[in-house]
């Protein structure tokens, strides 16, 4: 099995050529220039999220067991991040095939908070921000200078890892259809900008998902929400909390791709 998650990790990081882009032979700190239209199409797709359910079923089959509560994380604004990886790792506890019930956490970095999807690690070596923040096609990334191929802008990139993102929120269809259970979507966003990728891209298709039946939504009061605390979250799209109104436009302010 181990061997199998290295050739998928390895396989999906070194086929870059087939989108566009400058083939890399998987050294982490050579970016791949991808086109971004090409990567707009990928990700608009359905077969992106059958993609992404491949990644991560592949680390963690127990997401499509029958019977299994899968849980999928959502961040935003400044400290949410460590709050998500500390809910995702107790929920994570539980998932084994002698827990009862069986619960399993992911976000959209991965299965679990350490094992990143091959699809996750390719998009941050496409390094979008920063080249949607480079200047007259040039693009400085780990302190080297390149003339991207590519130029794109920062609203590009955005839009890129926009539709990343609502393809993830669409796994909870296929775990839904698999397990028999609504996916819980439990959301750190507090203090969240109002153009940022959760309010902009994620929370619109969580209230497709949630009006489909398929996510029941919770909203972390604090950021120390527990899971397994009612009284910790407010539940529904609808009671969403208010965003702050403030612009993003460089790299420099960006707290969530």
């Amino acid at each position: 099995m181990k061997i199998k998650k290295l050739f998928f990790f390895l396989a999906a990081a070194c086929l870059i050529s087939a989108c566009g882009g400058i083939t890399n032979t998987f050294d982490p700190y050579v970016p791949i220039f991808t086109d971004p239209t090409v990567k707009l199409a990928e990700t608009a797709s359905a077969d992106f999220t059958a993609q992404l359910v491949d990644d991560a079923t592949s680390y963690e089959p127990l997401l499509v067991e029958a019977g299994t509560t899968v849980n999928m994380g959502y961040w935003s604004g400044p400290g949410n991040h460590g709050s998500l990886v500390r809910v995702l790792d107790s929920i994570n506890v539980h998932c084994n095939a002698q827990a009862v019930p069986i619960n399993c956490g992911i976000w959209d970095e991965g299965a679990q908070t350490s094992l990143q999807y091959p699809s996750y690690v390719l998009m941050t070596q496409e390094h979008w921000y920063d080249r949607g923040n480079g200047t007259d096609g040039q693009v400085t990334i780990y302190g080297i200078t390149y003339t991207d191929p590519f130029p794109l802008t920062f609203e590009v990139a955005d839009q890129i890892w926009g539709s990343y993102s609502q393809r993830y929120a669409d796994m909870a269809t296929t775990f839904l259809a698999a397990t028999g259970i609504p996916v819980n979507a439990w959301c750190f966003v507090e203090g969240a900008r109002a153009n940022r990728i959760f309010y902009v891209y994620e929370l619109p298709e969580l209230r497709i998902l949630e009006a489909a039946g398929a996510v029941v939504v919770y909203f972390a009061k604090t950021q120390d929400a527990d899971w397994q605390n009612p009284d910790d979250w407010i539940v529904g799209t609808a009671n969403a909390p208010t965003p702050i109104a403030a612009d993003i436009t460089t790299m420099a302010d960006v707290e969530h791709p």
